[in-house]
């Protein structure tokens, strides 16, 4: 039993990490139906969510091996929710083992779920798990708040009110001051981040409710490079390089220089220039955020 035990605490580890390669196809197609194991029903806690719960649910591991999640522990705060999940692991239908979790359910404004992490580890397991056990933390994520039985509270934005006014005509990088995110729930912001803790940005007028910033992209090759990105409920909808130069390497002299202008209807002109072209192209941000070519 003991060595059950410990194969099946590494099987557990493979699947929480990502690392889905290591489960081989022929592990998935021998999958047992875990449908047997029975859900159970807690009573949450008193000094928290004082809610009955039956959102328990079962992921299958590979080999016999399922673990059935229960929320045993749930506290909501600014656009998330912790829960702390019993978790009962089963070999062939019997139960080896129980432990607990905590997983972290960020969502946006609209409470659409927006990221999963296990709590200490800053990895969206909607990204790394295998899609049945993504499919069943997406769905108690839906079913944890469609009662409105929590409250999630959610700030307005995550940017700060721009101070520049449209038209607006390219970066006077003489002046620039950036404002630094500091807020954890824009999803797929982080790409953004130019290898620094925090993105660093610069706040255009909204287009209703979509939030549109500049930001730097200043770690490669060259210092002078800016993108225009758009969020729409938290969540990065558009991007488009919009400023900065290039060139090949040793051949400074035969630069590429691109910069651009937006005006009040939130049309965007992209200008790139060499030493015998210019090409203008022109953009619209839409109502959803997506930037379009006209």
């Amino acid at each position: 039993m003991k060595t059950n035990k410990i194969i099946a605490f590494s099987i557990l580890l493979t699947l929480l990490i990502g690392c889905k390669k290591n489960i081989s196809r022929d592990n998935s197609n021998n999958l047992k139906d875990t449908s047997k194991i029975s859900e159970s029903k807690i009573l949450l806690p008193t000094n928290e969510t004082k809610e009955e719960t039956d959102n328990s649910f079962v992921i299958s591991c590979g080999s016999g091996c399922a673990m059935t999640y229960t929320p045993n522990d749930i506290s909501s705060k600014v656009s998330s929710v912790k829960v702390k999940f019993k978790v009962d692991m089963y070999l062939n239908e019997k139960l080896s083992d129980t432990y607990y979790e905590v997983y972290i359910f960020k969502y946006d404004n609209l409470n659409n779920i927006v990221k999963i992490e296990l709590e200490g580890k800053n990895e969206n397991i909607l990204e790394n798990l295998l899609p049945d056990a993504q499919e069943s933390f997406k769905k108690f994520s839906i079913d944890l708040i469609k009662d409105k039985n929590l409250e999630i509270k959610s700030s307005k934005t995550c940017f700060e009110e721009s101070k520049i006014k449209l038209p607006y005509i390219s970066v006077n990088t003489k002046t620039l001051k950036y404002s630094i995110l500091d807020c954890t729930s824009v999803n797929g912001i982080e790409k953004y981040n130019c290898n620094s803790d925090k993105l660093r940005y610069i706040s255009l007028p909204n287009k209703e409710n979509v939030s549109i910033i500049l930001v730097p992209q200043d770690c490669g090759d060259f210092d002078y490079r800016y993108y225009l990105i758009t969020i729409k409920n938290n969540k990065v909808v558009g991007n488009l390089y919009v400023e900065g130069e290039w060139y090949e390497p040793e051949d400074e002299k035969n630069k590429e220089m691109t910069s651009f202008s937006i005006d009040k209807d939130y049309n965007l002109a992209v200008k790139t220039q060499t030493s015998n072209s210019v090409i203008v192209e022109n953009y619209v941000i839409s109502n959803n955020g997506n930037i379009v070519k006209q």
